[in-house]
């Protein structure tokens, strides 16, 4: 009796047992994983989709208050002024920091008064800080603000001073056209982006709600950019200006063609789809949308609801004569191209 209680007493683990035991706890966490990872990314997505509300509802009260929603961005070169190459424009992010609870860094800035390049010498860690409101929380990659040796472009000088400094990151973009970004309103039918800029966005831009005749909720007004996609840098954008091009206002299809710098960096455009694959790091495909999250990006429409589109969405992808808009997701970007969208 006392023999058979010993050999109960020692026996121990075997060396197979102990690797079972280890193979059915990986397994069990490689199954736990992938979940563990989409309940995140649907957290990440749902703080995002919240951002863009509040960006929607931010421009709402701007309309309330000023009967139109914001410029794309304000041109420094009005009323007999004058600015310089590289200096910064106020977009349309630094006018609605009263409506996102920035009150305090809109007063600091004195946006509209006080140029962003002069913020960049006086208040140069407030011009550079990054605001959760206007970030993405699926593009945990991205970095604060933009560097000046891997993209100069999405910095302004100081003035005075003339030392490059880079704008905050921001992952979300104004809607501008269908085929590449312009600054200068449409001048056809409202439905031929070779024109002019057909959605809500370009320079000194005030367009009101009477003004979207295809419907304020068939209409995109600020939709999603990531920071890298498909392997290769997609910059996002840049947060409160835009950098001047030899004194002649950002560069854009119509002023000056560059995919490194300009009009890109605050308004995008569908010519390419939703995120279109990228071949280099400077490429009209860097004014598109897109996003980190699987499938499509997020965009807040004209009427304040925020809508998931498909990266699979109709789009004629305009490379080639004639321009017209003709597919679901040019509708969703003009705002008067008498073409009212269903679902989607």
């Amino acid at each position: 009796m006392r023999s058979v209680q010993r050999h109960f007493t020692n026996k121990g683990f075997t060396l197979i047992e102990l690797l079972v035991v280890i193979a059915i706890i990986a397994i069990l966490v490689a199954l736990l994983l992938p979940a563990v990872q989409q309940a995140r990314e649907a957290a990440r997505r749902s703080s995002c989709k919240n951002n863009l509300k509040q960006l929607g509802l931010a421009m709402h009260n701007y309309h309330d208050v000023y009967k139109a929603f914001p410029p794309g961005y304000v041109d420094e070169r009005g009323n007999g002024k004058t600015i310089a190459d590289n200096d910064g424009h106020w977009a349309w992010s630094a006018f609605i920091l009263p409506m996102v609870e920035l009150s305090p860094l809109y007063d600091q800035l004195q946006v509209g008064n006080v140029s962003a390049s002069q913020n960049m010498s006086l208040n140069k860690n407030s011009m550079q800080q990054s605001q959760p409101a206007f970030t993405c929380p699926s593009d945990a990659g991205a970095p604060k603000f933009h560097s000046t040796s891997t993209a100069p472009g999405y910095a302004i000088e100081t003035n005075p001073g003339n030392a490059n400094s880079g704008l905050p990151v921001a992952n979300y973009i104004a809607c501008n056209n269908t085929t590449n970004v312009r600054i200068n309103p449409n001048t056809g039918a409202g439905n031929d982006g070779t024109k002019g800029a057909v959605g809500v966005f370009y320079r000194d831009s005030s367009t009101r709600f009477r003004d979207i005749s295809d419907g304020t909720s068939n209409t995109l007004l600020i939709g999603e950019r990531p920071y890298k996609h498909s392997g290769q840098v997609m910059k996002a954008g840049t947060l409160l200006a835009v950098r001047d091009a030899n004194g002649n206002g950002p560069s854009a299809q119509d002023n000056g063609p560059s995919w490194n710098q300009g009009a890109i960096t605050i308004m995008g455009h569908v010519r390419d789809g939703i995120n279109p694959i990228l071949t280099t790091a400077n490429s009209s495909r860097n004014g598109n949308f897109g996003s980190k999250h699987q499938g499509g990006a997020q965009f807040v429409m004209c009427d304040g609801s925020v809508r998931f589109i498909s990266e699979n969405i109709d789009n004629d992808q305009e490379s080639a004569a004639p321009y017209l808009i003709d597919s679901t997701l040019e509708a969703l970007m003009g705002i008067a191209d008498n073409q009212v969208v269903g679902e989607f």
